[in-house]
């Protein structure tokens, strides 16, 4: 069991990351990165899959067009044949994109919600993790994850002109996807499990999800960044060239930095059973039973 510490020693094959008693904000901010540093290639692989389709999809519904429709003047300054030249966009085909998402949100929501999550609760308990047994854990409860996710939607969804009830439901459901994975129940019981796990500590949840949201919008804003001089760097290519480079780099920064946000709703459910059942104890029972066996 790993301790608290400014430095502690890398987790050797199977080392639960769970620290077995109720955590505070720092502490969990610590075990969030702590995570997300150690098994970087494992949850960025999974975040850079599901990134592709939804890439995929931009490029051919016209983003990238778009995009280039706003970096080709700047690759083009100082030229006022060239700038008079470029031509402007053609329109977007609203049905097929609207199509193309509406199966999108169909087919890999619960890989969405589910791949990095299920990967984080595996490492959380010590258990082995692959990208591979990642995607196989989400398949087995695609469904389950499926009747959530449009569950949630239906209910906060026509909130949304009430801002704050939406975000107060949203909170109190935060952990039902673990919940469903890590016990392995339906989703309305689990949706329960996350109303009564988040009870008298709405305002905690509330404020961890916000501070770790709001840094990796910026990092990857920030990373994202770095696509605009990539695609100047070919000032001579068409725009929609300079436009998909500029969108697969913007994609790419945020399927690299959103593992941490499951991570943190991992790492939360996980503090919130302890504070409330007891989790640790029975953790620490389950160890003591498997040390005490013989090789």
């Amino acid at each position: 069991m790993s301790t608290a510490g400014p430095a502690p020693p890398p987790p050797m094959a199977g080392e639960p990351v769970l620290r077995l008693r109720p955590l505070g904000v720092g502490e969990i901010l610590d075990d969030i990165f702590r995570v997300y540093r150690r098994h970087f290639g494992l949850l960025c692989a999974i975040g850079l899959l599901l990134s592709v389709p939804t890439l995929l999809i931009r490029l051919i519904g016209g983003s990238a067009v778009i995009f280039g429709s706003f970096i080709s003047p700047l690759s083009s300054f100082g030229n006022p044949p060239g700038l008079v030249a470029l031509q402007p966009p053609g329109p977007i085909n609203i049905v097929l994109l609207g199509l193309a998402y509406l199966v999108l949100l169909v087919a890999l929501v619960p890989f969405t919600v589910g791949a990095v999550t299920q990967a984080a609760i595996g490492l959380a308990l010590g258990n082995p993790v692959s990208v591979r047994s990642a995607f196989a854990g989400v398949a087995r409860r695609y469904w389950a994850l499926l009747a959530q996710t449009l569950i949630l939607g239906a209910a906060i969804a026509p909130l949304l002109l009430c801002f704050p009830v939406a975000i107060w439901l949203a909170v109190r459901w935060i952990v039902g996807v673990p919940a469903l994975l890590a016990e392995g129940i339906g989703p309305i019981k689990a949706l329960g499990r996350s109303w009564a796990l988040t009870r008298r500590n709405w305002w905690r949840a509330f404020g961890i999800l916000l501070l770790i949201y709001l840094l990796q919008v910026v990092i990857s804003g920030a990373l994202g960044t770095l696509g605009l001089p990539l695609a100047l760097a070919v000032p001579f290519a068409p725009p929609v060239v300079q436009g998909s480079i500029a969108l697969t780099v913007s994609t790419a920064a945020g399927a690299l930095t959103l593992p941490v946000v499951y991570v943190c709703i991992v790492l939360l459910y996980f503090d919130l059973r302890i504070r409330h059942e007891y989790f640790d104890l029975d953790q620490l029972a389950r160890r003591a039973v498997a040390s005490s066996r013989p090789a």
